[in-house]
C-alpha cells in the first residue's frame, strides 16, 4: 500500500469539521482583554456579529500533515464554496489528485481516484463517524466562524441548554448546563448513569464548548467530549490572519483521542479569493466502482 492510499474518507471528516476561512497572510496575535460576564445571549450575538458571511470563497493550498497510530503523511487540500449551494473539497498527494468531495445541503459526493471508487450518501455517515448530527447547515457554520450545535433538534438550535461563562480569560459556551453536567456525574459515581442511558439518546452525552477570544469573539478553540464512547476532539486555532476588519486563524491544530486510535491534524492556509465561482461539480467516471457506506 502506498503513501497515497492512507488517505481515506475518514480524514475528509476532520477537513470539514476543522477548514476554517481566512485571508490576507499578514499573521499576527490576538489582542487580550479582561473577560467580563455577559449572558448567554449577548455572547451568541457577539460571535454571530463576527461571523464572516461569503457568497463565494475558494482556498487554493490548505498544507496538512497527518498522523496517527498507524501512519504519517503530508497531503494538499484546496476548497471552494458558494454559500447555501456546494462546497467542493479536492486532495492532491505529489500534485497528484487523491480524490474530492462535494457537499450540497442534501448529499455528500465522494470521488477516489486512487482505489478508483466513490459513492453518493447523505450526511448519515459523517454524522454516524463523529456521533454528532452533521448537515450542511453546520458546515457552513463552521465555515463562517459561527457558532452551532452538534445536535440537530429544536432545542439546540436555539442553544436554549447551552450555558456560558468565563474559563481562562475566555468566554466560552457549552452544550449543557453546568449544574445538569455535575448531576450527571454524580449518578454516574451511585450507579444511576446506566437507567438515565437507557432513557436518553447517546448524543445527551456528548459535552461541546467552544472559547471565543474576548476581545473580537473570534473562535479559538474547540472541545467536543463524547463521553458515551470515551473519545475526544479538540482543534486549537493560531497563526491569526486579518480580513475584511475581522481576524480569522491561519493555522488550525486539531487533534482525535479515543482507545483505538490518536489522531492529529495539523493545517495551514493560504491563497484566498472571494471571487464568483459559476459552477461547482463532480465527474465520476464509467469505470469506478461505487461502494456502501451504510
Amino acid at each position: 500500500m502506498t503513501s497515497i492510499r492512507v488517505i481515506k474518507f475518514p480524514v475528509i471528516v476532520f477537513l470539514f469539521i476543522a477548514v476554517w476561512f481566512t485571508s490576507c497572510r499578514t499573521s499576527r496575535e490576538l489582542q487580550m482583554a479582561v473577560a467580563k460576564p455577559i449572558s448567554t445571549g449577548k455572547l451568541l450575538k457577539k460571535v454571530e456579529q463576527n461571523a464572516f458571511y461569503y457568497k463565494y470563497f475558494t482556498i487554493k493550498r490548505i498544507n496538512c500533515q497527518f498522523s496517527s497510530k498507524q501512519t504519517k503523511t503530508n497531503f494538499n487540500v484546496s476548497l471552494k464554496a458558494i454559500k447555501d449551494e456546494k462546497i467542493l473539497v479536492s486532495i492532491s498527494k505529489l500534485k497528484v489528485p487523491v480524490g474530492r468531495v462535494l457537499l450540497t445541503p442534501d448529499s455528500v459526493k465522494y470521488v477516489n481516484y486512487i482505489d478508483r471508487n466513490y459513492f453518493v450518501d447523505d450526511y448519515s455517515y459523517l454524522s454516524s463517524f463523529l456521533n454528532i448530527d452533521l448537515d450542511f447547515a453546520i458546515i457552513q457554520c463552521i465555515l463562517s466562524n459561527n457558532a452551532f450545535s452538534y445536535r440537530n433538534d429544536s432545542k439546540n438550535k436555539d442553544f436554549k441548554t447551552f450555558d456560558s461563562f468565563i474559563e481562562g480569560g475566555m468566554y466560552v459556551l457549552q452544550s449543557e448546563k453546568t449544574r445538569k453536567i455535575l448531576k450527571m456525574e454524580e449518578k454516574e459515581k451511585t450507579g444511576k448513569i446506566e437507567r438515565r442511558m437507557k432513557r436518553l439518546d447517546d448524543n445527551a452525552l456528548i459535552l461541546q464548548k467552544m472559547y471565543f477570544n474576548p476581545v473580537n469573539f473570534e473562535l479559538t478553540k474547540l472541545i467536543i467530549n463524547d463521553r458515551t464512547n470515551d473519545r475526544t476532539m479538540n482543534m486549537d486555532f493560531d497563526d491569526f490572519v486579518e480580513i475584511k476588519n475581522k481576524d480569522y486563524p491561519g493555522m488550525i491544530d486539531m487533534s482525535f483521542h479515543s482507545d483505538k486510535n490518536e489522531v492529529k491534524l495539523k493545517m495551514r492556509m493560504n491563497g484566498f479569493s472571494t471571487e464568483k465561482i459559476n459552477s461547482l461539480s463532480i465527474k465520476i467516471p464509467e469505470k469506478y466502482e461505487q461502494i456502501k457506506v451504510n
